[in-house]
């Protein structure tokens, strides 16, 4: 038989595993339901921030929830109210705009990379002379130049080559340059301005040449913070991830510049 002074402390002892338990479920019911960091990303980086995403989630306990698309398309979403707390552009204009506008902070803004155009084919055929390898092609695939920065730097490129005018028939427009990219991998195309992470990251690596960045000019990717995010201390903290000395390394081996470049 047990006694009382013994009933009283095994009564105290599942009161306080009670306690211990409830408070485990509640921690664990909170994290549940958090909100995810949601980014929106340009789709060249697609692949890197694929990779970088679980590393910043592991280190902080942050949820990532990752969109993909056209800067110029998400430039036009975010300015008509669409959720994300991070937009990682394929340019430093669009950024700015939504600095000017009052939808994103300019204290937080970073050039996370730089991006790098390369002319690519799918096929064993050789990339040169460049020339030759677009006057001969029957489709070029390039993003779209109005919405896509890496579009606008294939049509500076073409026009440095005194080509602009002369392939206007053959040209395929991507609205992105993922969708390039994917004309181009296809053989719809048969050669396109893509990034060179892309090409990187493929598993068809084909013949590319990397276009001398001395005929378009730079493609600065900016990221912003949006104003309307109830998560800004988060997005400061991938923001400042993305700019870490280890994870510009890490991104100029999936074909950038850094930022410092």
């Amino acid at each position: 038989m047990l006694t009382v002074l013994q009933k009283y402390f095994i009564s105290v002892i599942l009161s306080l595993i009670t306690s211990i338990a409830l408070g485990v479920t509640l921690l664990f019911s909170a994290s549940s339901f958090a909100e995810p960091l949601r980014i929106a990303v340009a789709s060249n980086f697609t692949s890197p921030i694929q990779k970088l995403a679980p590393l910043f989630e592991q280190e902080t306990g942050v949820k990532v929830a990752l969109s993909f698309g056209s800067s110029g398309k998400f430039f036009a979403q975010i300015q008509h109210g669409a959720p994300f707390d991070v937009f990682l552009s394929a340019d430093q204009a669009k950024p700015n705009k939504l600095i000017k506008k009052g939808l994103a902070l300019k204290e937080n803004q970073i050039i996370y990379a730089k991006g790098v155009l390369a002319l690519w084919s799918a096929t064993s055929k050789s990339m040169k002379p460049i020339e030759e390898a677009l006057s001969s092609a029957r489709k070029i695939a390039i993003a779209n130049p109005k919405l896509a920065p890496y579009g606008k730097a294939a049509e500076e490129t073409l026009k440095s080559l005194t080509l602009w005018s002369s392939v206007q028939s053959k040209l395929v427009q991507g609205e992105n340059i993922g969708q390039t990219y994917q004309f181009t991998y296809t053989k719809n195309a048969d050669i396109g301005f893509v990034a060179l992470s892309q090409v990187l990251s493929g598993d068809i690596k084909g013949h590319f040449w990397k276009v001398p960045s001395i005929y378009h000019s730079d493609i600065k990717q900016s990221a912003v913070i949006l104003k309307r995010s109830s998560q800004q201390k988060e997005a400061a903290s991938f923001l400042a991830f993305l700019m870490r000395s280890d994870i510009q390394k890490k991104i100029e081996k999936f074909g950038y510049q850094t930022s410092t470049q």
